[in-house]
């Protein structure tokens, strides 16, 4: 058995730019606070990781800070569905749908999704590229904010429905970012870094990937000689 965990911003989709517009909307609506965001490095952190970054840098640390978090957390989600859904930069990534429909038809494979997005969050994303069908468990940024312990739970989500346990050699963690390469590997997992996002192949192999491609349409048969 395989298990493939799939990271969502940068690696199956891009948004452009709505998780950040709608994040900026929920810092002004609780801190009256404009571009929040701005000069925030999100790239492979988890939600309530970049929220926290946000609350200290802006607001510094206080007994209100968790609940302030959360509620962020709230607003976020309520305007990020309207965000992607009128993002005129939104596109599922290159390759993407024919592998996830290839890997999906293949016996003895699973699919998964290890990403620092909320869960419902991740599910808004994928929604309007029609990509949620193929992902029916995750480690999500509502699991962790360390995005090891979310890989993970992932696995473990992955054994619990396959009712055995999956070889930590058989688990790839997939994603675009070195943070996503380093929490597979701290996890003892197999890593594929896709250089769909900010990071380059040979940065991607500096982290420590076991192997990067350019994006799935490229890199597909070098990913498929790598996994199986």
């Amino acid at each position: 058995m395989k298990l493939l965990l799939f990271d969502v911003d940068q690696t199956l989709i891009h948004t452009g730019g709505a998780g950040l517009r709608a994040l900026d909307r929920a810092c002004r609506k609780h801190l009256a606070i404009e571009n929040a965001t701005h000069g925030i490095t999100a790239h492979g952190k988890t939600d309530p990781a970049i929220v926290r970054e946000i609350l200290l840098a802006r607001v510094g640390s206080d007994s209100t800070l968790e609940i302030q978090l959360q509620s962020i957390l709230e607003s976020y989600l309520s305007f990020l569905r309207e965000e992607v859904q009128s993002s005129p930069g939104y596109r599922v990534l290159p390759g993407i749908v024919e592998i996830l429909q290839e890997m999906s038809a293949r016996t003895g494979v699973v699919l998964g999704l290890a990403t620092g997005n909320v869960e419902l969050g991740a599910r808004i994303k994928l929604d309007r590229g029609n990509l949620n069908s193929y992902f029916m468990f995750g480690g999500f940024g509502s699991d962790s904010e360390n995005r090891t312990t979310l890989v993970k739970k992932a696995a473990e989500a992955a054994a619990q429905k396959c009712g055995c346990p999956i070889e930590p050699e058989e688990i790839f963690v997939i994603g675009d970012t070195p943070r996503d390469i380093e929490a597979g590997r701290a996890a003892g997992f197999r890593t594929v870094g896709v250089a769909t996002g900010h990071y380059s192949v040979e940065q991607l192999f500096a982290a420590g990937a076991h192997v990067a491609i350019p994006d799935f349409q490229q890199g597909r048969d070098r990913f498929l000689q790598a996994a199986f």
